[in-house]
């Protein structure tokens, strides 16, 4: 069971994440060697943080939509090392490669023995890329209540919202996974010029009682952004934006 993020840009989502971690094919190259399967007192890594990846112009003219899959070697010290695609998706326009680009600077609390010491893992990474018209990284209205006070709305004529460069995904609590709740978590936050969340608020709840509203809230405020690159008629400015993290059992 896991969690998915999702943060979008214009009209391509850019990092739909499943982290699944599962056995490495038994195969005849080197790719993996010495790396150990999750399961059986191997304790799988835990994803800190994940950079986005980027959408060509050459796939977002085309339209291309999908999943890429990958098998990704989590290193002892918790850094991506040998990846390869697994499921392709567009080796064409560019979706296989900036899949492996953005993967390779993800970041892990490594997997560890039964002992506790940190091993390398194998795991799944599934980045997805959806092209429509509905964005969950939305440039927020203007705000007129203290939250907002002294930013800019990215909405607003003239205006840009901040790029995404890295976000934690939020995590399941126990009681949710056992009252099997799904959905998604607005959230309002306001990006600093530095590229940072000074502060993150629910407008749309999910789950009060069981703590997913919680742990979105935490997990955006882990997030990074493009310095300056919020923008309020062309100056960089501390930008108010609306986030949309679903959540789904898997």
């Amino acid at each position: 069971m896991a969690s998915r993020v999702v943060a979008f840009a214009g009209v391509v989502s850019l990092a739909a994440v499943t982290l699944v971690a599962q056995p490495l094919a038994q195969t005849q190259d080197s790719f993996g060697q010495g790396a150990v399967r999750p399961g059986n007192g191997i304790a799988a890594p835990t994803l800190i943080r994940q950079v986005e990846p980027k959408c060509t112009d050459e796939a977002r003219q085309a339209k291309i939509s999908g999943d890429v899959e990958l098998e990704v070697i989590i290193n002892s010290d918790g850094k991506v090392g040998d990846v390869r695609v697994v499921r392709s998706l567009d080796d064409r326009f560019g979706l296989d490669q900036e899949a492996v680009k953005a993967a390779k600077q993800w970041l892990f609390a490594p997997g560890r023995d039964r002992d506790g010491r940190p091993v390398p893992v194998v795991v799944t990474l599934i980045l997805s890329f959806r092209v429509g018209p509905a964005s969950s990284f939305q440039p927020a209205q203007p705000s007129d209540d203290a939250f907002g006070k002294g930013t800019c709305a990215a909405a607003s004529a003239g205006n840009s919202p901040p790029k995404v460069v890295s976000q934690l995904e939020p995590k399941y609590t126990a009681e949710a996974m056992r009252a099997k709740i799904e959905g998604t978590v607005t959230l309002e936050a306001v990006v600093n010029t530095d590229g940072t969340v000074a502060r993150a608020r629910v407008v749309s709840s999910l789950d009060k009682l069981s703590g997913l509203d919680q742990n979105a809230l935490d997990a955006v405020s882990h997030w990074t952004f493009e310095p300056d690159s919020g923008k309020c008629a062309g100056l960089p400015a501390p930008t108010l934006v609306t986030l949309i993290l679903n959540f789904r059992i898997h």
